[in-house]
């Protein structure tokens, strides 16, 4: 009894032990979710995820969408809540719908398709299709079967990210895109305006790795993005492209980009960068007119020019010796163009752009004080980077004297836009400075940002410096870029249809590093302004290493420059002059073809011109033409079955008139009649032809 009673109650102590551990886990587990916050681990609890928000839109300067969020979707079905029987009946008719929207299977593969999923045991979640757009999305949601909706039709659509470009490749690099590694271009810069708030949706676990959504008042759709209203202009960009790559493919050359901007905003109204590779296939591959930081070359002969007359050192008119294209400094020799100059102007040495001769005054005058020369160089904001609302590296290199790699070849090789480091765009800005007469103002790409409809953030030109130099100044060098290229390196690209002010530039991009069997490597550019008496767009050209015969930046990059400025010139109605509307007195009316006079009355009309004004030869001129054509004495003759005098009326009066008293018109020609078959007096009757002569 007693062993009895004690194997009991080591079967009740053993029972409460057991309770008690598991209390306590129960215990433990409840204080880990109250206090540590863990969710249940369960394969069917739904939990929130977030959903992205759609990307505001990239806009061209006159609402031309440049990027934009056009979503697709993954569309699954979930064959478990399909009634058996509405889909045994309804499938074959799904399958031919299947096959008519997307056309990539026949309705067999389809039907064959669906009925497979419908047999699996895991059925809830079969793909149908990736990358579905709106429109097909909407046509799926028509189809029988799944136009019950998800709980009955089985058709779940998740909403990807994705962005397009209408128009292609046009301004790529600068539109660019937003990645996780080395994102670029408008889409990083103003990520956080574009991106929105994202927005939570519930989804239900019915897998490993599988989550349905499901609908649930506590979803929130997310806000879409602002809209980013961009200075580019789609007409102006694709000519410029157009043009660059003609050029790159011609040329031979290995990459080249175009940027214009308007000269008083800052405004960029084109940036083109294209490379071209060995199979002549031309794509944007990277932005060389913003981080492309090479030796200008010739286009920075005006800085020296401007230094110089800032500082009194020399005239335009002042004589130098450039000893036929031909100078030594130290152990280096610095070479012209051909040509047999010997003395010539300050102002001819930059219209043929003269190495030795800009060289030779450079180093004369500031050889012993070389700081002042570089002094000018900054006030001009040529030694400082650009603050652009767009990323870009910063390797700007400008010659500091007696620091680095100074020596006594720096100064008259610097002269001539070598031994630096400066981008496209950097350039550009310099000479738009002087085309908005000596004021620098940083480039800039966006111009608003729009949040349904309303402009919440408008961007405003941003001023460099007021002034780069003196106005007299500036008024001394436009002559010289105008005279460059009516005179000088860039004439073939002179019009008579308006004044193109600009440099020329050929840089030898190996001049220091080649090997005695390396050929040169050059770069062609050019860079202006037009139309050089009230200039409103500035713009550089740059193509680089072009191996064809043609180097030089006024045969390879000019043309490019005045195929895209005739375009602008052409479009923009600003840039005509207006026709001047002067009133003539004394003046006589032009002859007037005969015809119904209530019609010419209403040109006349139309023209301002009115009878009780008119001088001279206006009012005989109206009533004579009132006694040879009015309506009375046509149908008087008419009515007593005599043919008129015709001459002068116009086809269509005459047919009017002739046909409703049953005469056939035959006419010869075109215009108003010259000659009738039937002469004037002579009788007719219903059914005669009558040949019409006109002119």
């Amino acid at each position: 009894m007693n062993k009895l009673k004690k194997n009991i109650n080591i079967r009740i102590i053993g029972l409460y032990i057991v309770v008690i551990l598991i209390s306590s886990l129960v215990l433990a587990q409840i204080i880990n979710i109250q206090y540590f916050n863990e969710e249940i681990s369960t394969s069917s609890q739904p939990r929130y995820f977030s959903v992205k928000a759609p990307r505001g839109n990239i806009i061209a300067d006159d609402g031309s969408l440049l990027a934009i969020s056009m979503p697709l979707y993954d569309v699954r079905l979930d064959m478990s809540v399909m009634k058996e029987d509405l889909f045994y009946n309804e499938v074959k008719h799904l399958a031919i719908s299947l096959n008519n929207l997307f056309k990539d299977n026949s309705a067999e593969y389809y039907e064959r398709f669906l009925l497979d999923a419908k047999e699996r045991k895991s059925n809830k979640y079969i793909l149908l299709r990736n990358k579905v757009t709106h429109n097909e999305l909407n046509a799926l949601k028509r189809m029988p079967i799944l136009k019950l909706g998800q709980n009955r039709g089985g058709l779940i659509a998740e909403e990807r990210p994705n962005r397009e470009n209408p128009f292609g490749l046009l301004a790529q690099r600068t539109i660019g895109r937003l990645r996780a590694v080395n994102p670029v271009g408008i889409e990083r810069a103003y990520n956080q305006t574009l991106s929105g708030i994202e927005g939570k949706h519930l989804k239900r676990k019915i897998q490993k790795g599988v989550w349905v959504p499901q609908d649930s008042e506590g979803n929130i759709l997310p806000k879409p993005g602002d809209n980013v209203i961009t200075t580019l202009n789609i007409d102006m960009q694709d000519v410029a492209e157009k043009a660059l790559e003609r050029s790159l493919i011609q040329n031979n050359a290995d990459w080249g980009c175009v940027v214009m901007m308007e000269v008083e905003t800052g405004e960029v109204k084109v940036i083109a960068n294209l490379r071209k590779d060995t199979n002549n296939q031309v794509s944007e591959w990277f932005n060389y007119a913003m981080a492309e930081h090479v030796a200008p070359g010739s286009t920075f002969k005006l800085a020296s020019i401007i230094a110089g007359i800032e500082d009194n050192v020399f005239k335009l008119t002042d004589t130098i010796n450039v000893k036929g294209g031909k100078v030594k400094y130290y152990d280096r020799i610095m070479l012209d163009s051909d040509h047999n100059y010997n003395k010539i102007t300050i102002h001819k040495a930059f219209v043929i752009s003269s190495n030795v001769g800009i060289s030779s005054i450079i180093n004369q005058h500031y050889k012993r004080n070389p700081s002042a020369y570089i002094d000018r160089i900054y006030q001009m904001g040529l030694s400082e980077s650009l603050d652009l609302e767009l990323p870009f590296p910063d390797n700007l290199k400008m010659p500091i004297p007696n620091q680095g790699s100074w020596s006594g070849v720096t100064l008259p090789w610097m002269s001539n836009g070598y031994e630096m480091q400066l981008t496209p765009i950097h350039m550009l800005t310099f000479y738009n400075a002087v085309a908005n007469k000596g004021k620098m103002i940083s480039p800039i790409f966006v111009s608003k940002i729009v949040r349904d409809g309303v402009i919440i953030d408008q961007k405003y030109t941003s001023v460099i410096t007021s002034s780069i130099c003196s106005k007299s100044t500036i008024n001394k060098v436009i002559p010289l870029l105008i005279d460059v290229v009516d005179k000088g390196t860039a004439r073939n690209i002179r019009t008579d249809k308006y004044k193109i002010a600009g440099k020329t530039g050929t840089t030898v991009l190996n001049y220091t590093k080649r090997k005695n069997d390396e050929k040169k490597k050059y770069q062609a550019s050019f860079i202006g302004f037009f139309p050089a008496e009230s200039p409103k767009y500035s713009c550089i050209v740059v193509i680089s290493n072009p191996k064809k015969d043609n180097v030089y930046g006024g045969s390879v990059a000019a043309p490019v420059f005045r195929e895209l400025s005739d375009k602008v010139y052409a479009l923009d109605m600003d840039l005509h002059k207006s026709v001047q509307v002067k009133k003539i007195k004394n003046m006589t009316l032009p002859d007037i073809k005969k015809g119904v006079f209530s019609d010419v009355s209403i040109v006349l009309d139309e023209l301002n011109i009115k009878d009780n004004e008119a001088s001279g030869g206006f009012s005989n001129s109206i009533k004579a033409f009132q006694i040879d054509f009015n309506e009375e004495y046509i149908i008087n003759d008419l009515e007593q079955g005599r043919i008129p005098d015709l001459t002068g009326i116009n086809l269509q009066d005459a047919i009017y008139l002739l046909e409703n008293y049953g005469l056939i018109v035959k006419p010869i020609g075109h215009g108003s009649v010259r000659n009738q078959s039937i002469k004037k007096g002579m009788m007719f009757k219903r059914g005669t032809i009558i040949k019409l002569t006109l002119s």
